[in-house]
Parts: structure tokens; C-alpha cells; sequence
């Protein structure tokens, strides 16, 4: 995030509103993907729970006690998560958009839409065959790019033991025994 995360919060709290847009478009696309991860691709939920995050963050922005990127990464995705819950608390049953209606995942790859669904769909089913912590950790370092130290303090553990628990969790969904898949 960088130097420019804290000066929009800095300008946010002095009531400079035209510093959201900033903030928003650097935090925002990391946890729609979260979101679109944990709803099955339901992006109108996904949208829904973002607007009402970004909300809850605007409205308690004063709370925030550090401005570091690694805290407010951490509050941001820690309100997410709660507006999820409240939102799925809510709901009397969740809807599953079928991964083959996936049409507005972009693919740096160039592969084929038919492609893109067996590779969603791989990834979806190994993803479930993990433990929550273990998605959660992989989800934070690959999907968000957090460091091994910033997965450690949002997920509450040791470096060590999230770097451990990455590997292991890598090494589950790959079922291999060795580092084949740059696992770091």
C-alpha cells in the first residue's frame, strides 16, 4: 500500500472526502476477490458486502488506532469478514452462481472460457479440501500478497508457523512432498 495509504486516511479523518477514490481503488480489488472467493462468484453479494464494508470502515475510520498498511489491511478485511457473516447470518440460504457463468474473470492467460471453468472449478474443490486457517493463509499470500510476517499478524501466529502452515497447505493442494510449485 505505501505512503499513500496513510496520507488518504490522514486527509479521510480531516473530512477530505475526495481522498476515498484513492483508497478505495488500492484496497478495494484484493478484497472483492476475497469476497467473490468466499460467495461462489455471487458478485452482486460480493458488491453488496463491499459497499456496506467500506461503510462500517468510513463510519469507525476514527477508531482505527494505526495507519501502517499492515493494520489497516487487517481492519479492512476483518470488516469484510464480519459484513459476510452478518450478510450469510442474514440470508436465510446462500445462492451458488455455477462456475461456468464466471464470465467477468479476467484471464492474463488467454485460455478458453471452457478452460477458465475447469480451472475454477479444480480450484474451488481444492480449496474446500483445506482447513478454514489453511485457505485463510493461502488466500492472504498469494490472492492478497501479503508477506509471511502480515499473514502471521492478521491470521494471529508466529511467522514460523505461518510460513510453515503455507507450505503445508500448498504442498495439500498440489499433493506433492516437495517444493515443484515454488512454494516459499
Amino acid at each position: 500500500m505505501g505512503k499513500g495509504l496513510k496520507k488518504w486516511l490522514k486527509r479521510l479523518r480531516a473530512g477530505d472526502q475526495s481522498a476515498f477514490l484513492p483508497l478505495y481503488e488500492k484496497t478495494a480489488p484484493g478484497l472483492m476477490r476475497f469476497l467473490l472467493w468466499k460467495t461462489n462468484g455471487d458478485r452482486a453479494t460480493a458488491e453488496d458486502i463491499l459497499q456496506e464494508s467500506y461503510v462500517r470502515f468510513l463510519l469507525h475510520l476514527d477508531t482505527i488506532e494505526s495507519f501502517d498498511d499492515v493494520s489497516v489491511q487487517s481492519y479492512l478485511l476483518r470488516t469484510v469478514r464480519n459484513c459476510l457473516i452478518d450478510k450469510v447470518a442474514r440470508s436465510a440460504h446462500s445462492r451458488a452462481i455455477p462456475v461456468e457463468d464466471l464470465n467477468y474473470v479476467e484471464d492474463p492467460t488467454g485460455a478458453t472460457r471452457a478452460e477458465r471453468a475447469v480451472e475454477l472449478r479444480e480450484l474451488r474443490v481444492a480449496m474446500e479440501s483445506l482447513g478454514d486457517r489453511e485457505s485463510e493463509i493461502i488466500w492472504l499470500r498469494d490472492a492478497l500478497g501479503l508477506t509471511h510476517e502480515e499473514v502471521a499478524s492478521q491470521v494471529g501466529i508466529s511467522t514460523q508457523a505461518a510460513r510453515q502452515a503455507y507450505v503445508r497447505a500448498k504442498r495439500s493442494l498440489f499433493g506433492l512432498t516437495g517444493e515443484a510449485y515454488g512454494v516459499s
